[in-house]
């Protein structure tokens, strides 16, 4: 359609009816998108405006020196004074016409003269309504103001030209970037602007492209689907994720490039459609890996492992996670980029997705392969605290408890420095597993997990342990909070086994035997036995039962020993 369009304005032209060539062209953003194409119409109409000079043929000009000035003048500068002379030279013909107008404001706008803009753009809004040219104006106005007066900025999106109406929410996303301090009720106002104007040039290309009901000017399939990936951001953020990717499908139906799709792929990923997510993100590397900065590479094939780890498909992940590896290793080691701070995190989550991908798969690389890697790794980055809690793990698994400590220290230290919370917490996880299941250290473990929960840790492991610490400890207060928190968490964690519930329903119990506190302990008693029928229990729960108006805590708790 849009090659048909692009065929009426050559023909309109043929015919001497150059308003209407300029219109679409123009107005409908109808020029092709081939560089040659448009040298060849740049010639044919600086042949025929030579002969005949027209306000329409000298405004053709002009949009082709706004929008492709290589194909006759590669500095851009002098494109644009290029650009005001043929503007000035149509309106000694036709002072009234638009486009020129237009032409020459814009051409002075870029160029920064936007003083001499502003007569322009006054006049060209005086001719046809321009939400685009409001905001410039504004911009004009305030372009030494640092703190321009907002409400003062008033915008008619009365306008049937889509292309008019998606500009103007670009120029207002500009202006909410430029001023971040703006005052909250006029960019929440503004906010609203955009996501409106942008909501009318989608409905004025959806009734031309896909409705088809013959609006040439707005039959602008490309423009179209860059309006749906902005619109679906705007979604995106309000937590509409359904509407997002229901847009982001319809643009690339028209035009598929990288950052519509790069969209969808957050929309599914937002949404939980990790399957789709992949899908895209897999595309995303096969079309545009190549062009893809190493910051969005990298963060793209870690949203991919992500969802296949959350999908629990280790063996597809992994080469996904490989892949992120590998290309990281083929970085130089006194590249910048190695260090980049997003860089740095998705290498860390693609060690951490291989571990528990070979966990999954039940496979394990050999614990001097992985320390060699390892170590290789930190001398690069020494105060990674991830891959200081994967060289510890490989010590524990060699043996070397107090040099798996010293790591641990390491990675607590380096992650409290950098407020990595998540990182402080699994250190303090760590420590606390080394000191209760090898070193026999409760009341070091305790403190441990402890500190992992008051960091943020709402794990069930780290709940189940404190439980484990303080009940060792005689801290039954402690053993009742965390063990209530342990199996308030239970059905977010998967394959625990009934024994280790019971255990958590035993301690509570013993505890609450402990402080006389008999119907408590009975019921939580109870409980442990459905899980779990074991004779201490048995025995607790007889003195629970047999004591209710007495005091037998001690012996409760020796039996529970």
């Amino acid at each position: 359609m849009q090659r048909h369009i692009h065929q009426q304005a050559e023909e309109a032209l043929l015919q001497g009816d150059y308003d209407t060539a300029a219109k679409i062209w123009i107005q409908g953003n109808a020029l092709p998108q081939d560089l040659n194409a448009v040298s060849a119409i740049f010639q044919q109409v600086s042949t025929l405006n030579a002969e005949s000079p027209s306000p329409n043929l000298y405004a053709i000009l002009g949009i082709i020196a706004l929008d492709y000035n290589e194909v006759f003048e590669s500095d851009r500068q002098k494109a644009l004074i290029e650009c005001i002379q043929w503007s000035k030279n149509g309106l000694e013909i036709d002072p009234d016409n638009y486009n020129c107008n237009r032409h020459a404001g814009s051409a002075l706008y870029w160029l920064g003269d936007r003083d001499a803009a502003t007569k322009y753009y006054k006049k060209a809004i005086e001719l046809a309504p321009s939400p685009v040219l409001q905001i410039r104006l504004f911009n004009i106005q305030n372009q030494h103001n640092p703190n321009p007066d907002f409400s003062m900025l008033q915008v008619d999106n009365n306008t049937k030209s889509a292309m008019e109406a998606y500009n103007a929410g670009v120029e207002i996303n500009y202006l909410l970037e430029q001023y971040i301090n703006m005052p909250t009720q006029e960019a929440q106002r503004l906010t609203t602007l955009k996501q409106q104007c942008y909501e009318q040039a989608y409905y004025l290309y959806k009734g031309a492209i896909i409705q088809d009901n013959g609006d040439i000017i707005n039959d602008d399939p490309h423009t179209f689907a860059m309006c749906c990936n902005n619109l679906a951001r705007e979604y995106r953020l309000q937590g509409a994720h359904e509407k997002a990717i229901a847009i982001c499908n319809e643009g690339i139906e028209q035009s598929s490039f990288m950052v519509i799709l790069q969209n969808r792929f957050g929309a599914y990923s937002d949404a939980g459609q990790l399957q789709l997510a992949i899908q895209d993100g897999e595309l995303l590397i096969e079309e545009f890996g190549a062009e893809m900065d190493l910051l969005t590479y990298f963060a793209t094939i870690d949203t991919i492992c992500s969802c296949y780890m959350e999908l629990k498909n280790y063996e597809d992940g992994l080469e996904w996670i490989n892949l992120g590896l590998e290309t990281y290793y083929e970085l130089e080691p006194t590249d910048p980029i190695s260090q980049e701070q997003e860089v740095v995190r998705c290498f860390t989550n693609f060690f951490i997705y291989k571990a528990n991908a070979e966990s999954g798969l039940g496979t394990h690389t050999p614990t001097e392969v992985a320390s060699q890697e390892t170590d290789r790794l930190l001398e690069n980055m020494p105060d990674n605290p991830s891959l200081l809690i994967s060289r510890a793990n490989a010590f524990i698994e060699g043996g070397d408890y107090s040099k798996a400590m010293e790591c641990y220290e390491y990675a607590l230290h380096f992650a409290t420095e950098k407020k990595q919370e998540r990182s402080v917490q699994v250190a303090l996880y760590n420590m606390g597993y080394l000191q209760v299941a090898y070193m026999k250290d409760n009341e070091g473990a305790c403190d441990s997990f402890e500190g992992s929960i008051s960091s943020g840790n709402q794990d069930f492991w780290c709940y189940y342990w404190a439980t484990h610490c303080t009940y060792h400890l005689g801290e039954n207060e402690k053993t009742i909070y965390y063990g209530q928190l342990a199996l308030q968490t239970l059905n977010q964690q998967d394959n625990v086994t009934d024994d280790v519930i019971a255990e958590i329903y035993e301690h509570i119990g013993t505890s609450f035997l402990d402080l006389e506190r008999y119907d408590e302990s009975i019921q939580y008693l109870q409980k442990s036995l459905n899980y779990n029928d074991t004779p201490t229990t048995r025995e607790n729960l007889k003195t629970a039962e047999a004591t209710k108006q007495g005091s037998k805590g001690f012996f409760g708790k020796l039996f529970g020993k």
